[in-house]
């Protein structure tokens, strides 16, 4: 046999054992694949059924807990933004209903869930979950656009302010200006933009609220590090504010008051981490006596500029999530956010607002500056007008004031 001979018997034999290999792993049966898991295949069955008597509960305080509104509230905003979020089903599987994905994203708001603890009672992937909920929250930022706005017109602002005059006694205020920061997981790669001076990550909400402690401006995303009155400036209100695009009303004297040739603008009510400006209005800084007009000045300022934190209060004690740490990325975050306060809005529209009464004497007497905690303030000089302009307030109240010292 030569070597051309034993070649051919091997190749042969090679082609033999190959055919006899693929023979065998036909025979063998393999494992189905399933394009869901079991557990989510129920999700039209039981979680259906569980949905369905949610909101066929008679009592509303059951789906107010639950969801944070009542049926009707539920009804409406689900028609406004159904046609935005809902998807078409295939022959390969059904689509996630609007209904659905609007429950879930508020009950994600309404108790800061993990996606995994969401997945099991609604069985939806987790990764569909991350993927709509950002979704449904830009939908109802863009839809309820018209509950959080600031004053458009002069009248508007005059109806603001006599607001505030009317519950807080305080003239020319056109809104309470605050920061919250909000937890989050520290972004990689970002170091420490987002460490804020009360030892946590964060990033920061702006927010304008009314007499009525209702959001009329809110802005959220910056990093944690920046103050309150920094991140005012890197805001699209600052130039509005600087170069008077919002149709504020120009100073005027008081009314009901002694004639007097000060003028008084309409101002924002803000503490000492915001600069004092013709648009924001400032505690007296440092040590104040008790019952000073100093005194009285700073305490009747804190009283009115509570409404801001009210509402800070309100919505994080309506929507948890605030009060978690949030593991999103800060566009996710911001989104979700901002939901919450145009949702809040929503749903406290038209209300009289029953719990201003009992925050009306929160201000601790025994803090020199009538605030609640120090903040890190912003050094700015203001001109000698405003100094004066503050006085002449500080000596208004006082004249009407029991309480008051003849010093300052």
């Amino acid at each position: 046999m030569n070597s051309e001979q034993a070649q051919l018997i091997y190749q042969l034999l090679g082609s033999w054992l190959t055919f006899l290999r693929l023979d065998l792993l036909r025979g063998r049966s393999r494992p189905t694949r399933l394009r869901m898991r079991p557990m989510l295949m129920e999700r039209n069955e039981q979680v259906g059924r569980f949905i369905q008597s949610v909101l066929s509960e008679e009592t509303e305080a059951s789906l107010i807990r639950y969801m944070r509104m009542t049926k009707e509230d539920f009804k409406y905003i689900l028609a406004l933004i159904a046609p935005k979020i809902r998807r078409q089903d295939t022959a390969m599987r059904l689509a996630i209903t609007a209904r659905d994905k609007f429950i879930v994203t508020m009950r994600y708001l309404a108790t800061g869930e993990d996606y995994g603890s969401l997945e099991l009672s609604y069985r939806i992937s987790r990764q569909s979950i991350s993927l709509f909920i950002p979704e449904v929250c830009d939908s109802l930022i863009i839809l309820l656009r018209d509950y959080v706005k600031l004053p458009a017109t002069n009248d508007e602002w005059l109806r603001v302010s006599a607001t505030f005059q009317d519950r807080w006694q305080f003239p020319h205020a056109i809104g309470a200006i605050d920061g919250k920061r909000i937890l989050i997981k520290n972004p990689n790669f970002s170091g420490s933009d987002n460490f804020n001076y009360k030892q946590f990550c964060s990033i920061v909400l702006l927010a304008i609220v009314d007499a009525n402690s209702n959001f009329i401006f809110a802005d959220v995303g910056y990093k944690g590090r920046i103050s309150d009155g920094g991140v005012l400036r890197y805001s699209s209100l600052y130039r509005m504010l600087e170069n008077n695009l919002l149709q504020i009303p120009d100073p005027e004297c008081l009314t009901n008051e002694p004639p007097s040739s000060i003028k008084v603008p309409y101002m924002l009510l803000g503490d000492k981490a915001f600069a004092f400006t013709t648009y924001c209005l400032r505690p007296f800084e440092g040590n104040t006596r008790s019952g000073s007009v100093k005194r009285i000045f700073n305490n009747r300022h804190s009283r009115a500029r509570m409404t801001v934190e009210m509402a800070f209060r309100m919505l994080s004690a309506r929507f948890r999530v605030l009060r978690t740490v949030m593991e999103q990325d800060t566009d996710t975050g911001s989104k979700i956010v901002l939901a919450t306060i145009y949702v809040h809005n929503f749903i406290r529209r038209g209300l009289e607002q029953k719990s201003t009464d009992s925050y009306q004497h929160d201000v601790d007497t025994n803090d020199p500056n009538g605030l609640q905690e120090p903040l890190p303030g912003v050094y700015h000089r203001p001109s000698d007008n405003l100094l004066e302009m503050r006085m002449y307030l500080a000596q208004r109240f006082a004249m009407n004031n029991e309480e008051c010292v003849k010093y300052v």
